[in-house]
């Protein structure tokens, strides 16, 4: 399995990995002529994983693929993840579109056309983005009438950004309709804040229509897990108690109790890091029983057996993977798509 390299990914892929959820993310962001060709019902995960030819793998953060125009092409919408400017993200993304693309032909080897792919950064860090955004910019070594001159032979995209960090929370709202899209959104802005217990009022509002939403409950658990892992100080839980309606405080105190059924109150100093991480374990792991029990009915020994003994990063990976598996098998699997089947009965 493939470590997730930062919590912010983790957080991010799971969020994306609904289709609902990753269409209202996406189609504001969208000249609305584009937005209204693409049949959103279609929308659904594509493969991430994109080898070049010498063997090396790439991997976008989220890849989707959707009808459009009632024809047969597919539309392939790259959603990368980013929480700090990178000077070289026109190219990271041309090297993912070309993997696409690459995999695309591979699967219709008769195509005389490609699939067009909008190059979408979902950035959440702590200040505007500033980092070149068209990929000709990235030759601002070479002087100007020379590059006027290669221009037409030199790849031309720009890269669209979704840009948190410039983005006021009414923005977000307005321009949102699914709750579960908002609180995500707005998690990844306030993630790293130094006040998380007013990030998590500002979204509660929004928690009981999410609630409606499949798979909900473990988002929303990690929701809070992610405000209480990565801000800058910990939650005031009696002021979030305070201020925010019922719904929402069961999501947090649900997260907290996990951490304390495990005896791993943050004030006990003695093992206290490696108390917070087992807790955070046990969450993450109760959380992924219920929502499987939900789809799937009652577990197999093995499947539970599995879950038992995995570690944070594979919980978290199963969760992400739960919302478009067709089956236990398909949760459990790892990127290459090898591994024990888990749904035989044990």
């Amino acid at each position: 399995m493939r470590e997730t390299a930062h919590p912010h990914d983790a957080y991010f892929k799971l969020l994306g990995a609904s289709p609902a959820v990753a269409a209202d993310i996406i189609r504001p962001l969208l000249d609305p002529a584009v937005a209204e060709a693409i049949d959103w019902s279609t929308l659904e995960l594509a493969p991430n994983e994109l080898t070049e030819q010498d063997g090396e793998t790439h991997r976008a953060d989220l890849v989707y693929r959707a009808r459009f125009n009632d024809r047969e092409a597919y539309i392939l919408a790259l959603a990368e993840h980013q929480s700090t400017p990178d000077p070289m993200m026109p190219w990271r993304v041309l090297v993912y579109m070309v993997g696409i693309w690459r995999y695309w032909l591979e699967h219709h080897p008769d195509a005389k056309a490609l699939p067009p792919i909008i190059p979408i950064v979902i950035y959440n860090g702590r200040h505007p983005w500033r980092a070149p955004l068209d990929f000709a910019a990235l030759f601002a070594d070479t002087p100007v009438a020379v590059l006027d001159a290669l221009r037409p032979y030199l790849p031309s995209f720009r890269l669209l950004i979704d840009d948190l960090a410039a983005t006021a929370d009414e923005q977000i709202e307005a321009d949102h309709h699914v709750a579960l899209a908002i609180i995500g959104l707005m998690t990844l802005k306030h993630g790293h804040t130094d006040h998380p217990d007013e990030a998590y009022i500002r979204l509660a509002p929004h928690i009981p229509a999410a609630l409606a939403h499949p798979g909900a409950r473990a988002l929303l658990a990690t929701t809070a897990d992610y405000l209480y892992r990565n801000s800058d100080a910990r939650p005031n839980i009696d002021e979030i108690h305070r201020r925010t309606n019922p719904e929402a405080e069961e999501v947090i105190m649900n997260y907290r109790q996990q951490l304390l059924a495990e005896g791993r109150e943050e004030g006990r100093e003695e093992g206290r890091e490696e108390g917070l991480e087992e807790g955070r374990r046990g969450a993450f792991a109760e959380i992924l029983c219920e929502a499987l029990v939900h789809r799937f009915g009652e577990l197999p020994a093995l499947a539970a057996a599995r879950i038992e003994a995995a570690t944070t990063t594979e919980l978290q990976y199963w969760l992400s993977r739960q919302f478009v598996a067709e089956g236990l098998d398909d949760v459990f699997a790892p990127a290459d798509g090898a591994g024990d089947a888990v749904s035989r009965s044990s």
